[in-house]
């Protein structure tokens, strides 16, 4: 996960939905301290949400482990000002 992530939830945003279709590797442990070595071979965002909602479990936390389509990018609301968070 992301830092970005991580602060979004403990910021406290209504949604946070992580994208990733990679798999963990031995390699992203020594950069994601989400990640542990029991971690390896599973989706990447898929094993940051319970580590996230455990930050803030008001924040609902989904995730896309596949290609990115435009239907569900129009699922998205897009804020042009912070003050809009």
């Amino acid at each position: 996960c992301l830092p970005a992530a991580k602060n979004l939830v403990l910021a406290g945003v209504k949604s946070v939905t992580l994208h990733d279709d990679d798999n963990v590797e031995l390699w992203d442990l020594s950069s994601n301290f989400f990640l542990t070595e029991k971690d390896v071979g599973q989706n990447r965002a898929q094993t940051c949400v319970q580590k996230l909602q455990e930050l803030n479990n008001a924040v609902i936390i989904s995730t896309i482990t596949g290609d990115l389509t435009k239907e569900q990018l129009s699922n998205f609301q897009v804020c042009e000002h912070a003050a809009d968070l």
